[in-house]
């Protein structure tokens, strides 16, 4: 192959590649919805402190192969967790578990809204929970007041 041969092919492989990095999907800024894959990749190995919206603590590790472990005021859990069609899914032995969208705010802050869409998922227009991760400082929008 020609010199000029050889320098085309690289500029072709160099556009693709600058192709490939510009239509990849960055990590969820603050404000934005994670996707299927930021939900995996973010939560797996995390233990995630939070409270509820009526203000209850509670504390989620979540383990690699897809268990978890619930500690709240009142109880203690174990279960699974999975990340499917751009939701948080947490299922327990002994207590009802559910599907959430999780949308950052913040470095260090996530709001888990449940699904009220029926035909097209939809967030709630309220927040169900939101946490973080306990081994960073929390960075969610108001100081956490949490009950115990």
């Amino acid at each position: 192959m020609s010199i000029i041969g050889q320098w085309t092919r690289r500029a072709a492989v160099l556009a693709l590649a600058a192709l490939a990095l510009a239509m990849a999907r960055p990590p969820a800024e603050a404000g934005e919805r994670l996707t299927t894959e930021e939900i995996t990749k973010t939560f797996s190995g995390m233990t995630l402190d939070g409270i509820y919206h009526d203000g209850e603590f509670f504390s989620e590790t979540y383990r690699d192969d897809g268990s978890i472990r619930y500690h709240g005021a009142d109880a203690a859990d174990m279960g699974e967790w999975s990340a499917s069609n751009g939701r948080f899914c947490t299922f327990y032995e002994a207590s009802e578990g559910g599907c959430f969208f999780v949308d950052r705010d913040g470095a260090n802050c996530f709001t888990f809204t449940v699904d009220e869409g029926i035909a097209h998922p939809r967030p709630a227009r309220d927040w169900t929970s939101r946490g973080w991760d306990r081994t960073r400082p929390s960075t969610c929008p108001t100081v956490p007041e949490a009950r115990t």
